[in-house]
């Protein structure tokens, strides 16, 4: 009888979470143990043809505007979410209602960092206009330049990709004058490994280029999703890359997709040629990157 319930609670387990749970067998002493986890292995029939991404599309780079500050010129790309995250708009409208309802509930509690995660209740209450995510594209390991900085934040109301791209190696000093203005007015840094690399190498290029900028403020929060996501999944998938989560828990697919060791030659023949094909790939690669990211955050915060 015992077997039968576990069996049972174990099926609306896995309806719930639209993955295979280990089966409960029993233990020679009569006790019940988990068997071995078999990762849910990734085949075109697990993913709905509608959850397919869009593939990119050229004029991207041509899409954009010349900004330019103290430390020179750089281009701006503006890319709405919901043409990357099909019916997004409403969607993370209700994910930050729900979001705040529940933070609210979260503060009344007698420990309320036992009833939500500190940095996912900072992020919650930053949400939507003082957070931002962030992810970097850089000519090789680190050490290298940045060319290009990738944003996902509200603007005028509506959740946007925005890009900042140095055209030249020589704008790359621009760029980050433009990402530490944007920076003044967050309190919460979404990023996947950032805290290893993406904001180590914004501090790095900065120095390096002598750029003025301030200390993060004392409610400052940097939440790197990757540490989040390797404690809620790292069972159950066969690893916690951006793209294999992409894949299973946010149930969407890429196809044509840049692969990323590819990203630094092609910026290289861009800055020399000017071929502008490749580097809209780039653009839309990183683009769905941070899509990936900001869905991320909002899931694991609830």
């Amino acid at each position: 009888m015992h077997r039968t319930l576990d069996e049972s609670i174990r099926t609306r387990l896995e309806a719930l979470n639209r993955a295979p749970l280990p089966s409960m067998v029993p233990h020679a002493q009569g006790k019940t143990t988990a068997a071995p986890i078999h990762y849910l292995q990734p085949t075109k029939s697990s993913i709905k043809p509608a959850a397919i991404l869009p593939q990119y599309s050229p004029g991207l780079l041509r899409s954009g505007e010349t900004v330019e500050n103290s430390d020179g010129q750089h281009l701006r790309i503006c890319i709405p979410i919901e043409t990357l995250w099909k019916d997004s708009r409403q969607l993370i409208a209700t994910r930050q209602e729900y979001l705040h309802s529940q933070l609210g509930i979260a503060r009344q509690a007698i420990e309320p960092a036992l009833a939500i995660d500190p940095e996912f209740a900072a992020l919650i209450a930053a949400l939507p206009d003082r957070t931002v995510a962030l992810d970097l594209e850089t000519c090789g390991l680190a050490g290298s330049a940045l060319f290009l900085v990738g944003l996902c934040r509200h603007i005028h109301g509506e959740p946007t990709i925005e890009l900042l791209l140095a055209r030249t190696y020589a704008e790359e000093a621009a760029v980050l004058a433009s990402l530490w203005n944007i920076f003044f007015d967050c309190d919460v840094l979404l990023t996947f490994n950032g805290k290893s690399f993406d904001w180590p190498m914004v501090i790095e290029r900065s120095v390096r280029h002598r750029l003025q900028f301030p200390d993060p403020h004392d409610e400052f929060v940097h939440i790197d999703i990757l540490h989040h996501a390797r404690r809620r999944w790292k069972k159950m998938l066969p690893n916690c890359r951006l793209q294999t989560l992409e894949w299973h828990v946010c149930r969407r697919r890429r196809t044509d997709d840049i692969p990323g060791h590819r990203i630094p030659a092609v910026y290289a023949d861009f800055v020399r040629t000017g071929f502008e094909r490749d580097m809209d790939a780039v653009l839309h690669h990183n683009a769905l990157d941070l899509v990936t990211l900001f869905d991320l955050a909002l899931r694991l915060a609830a």
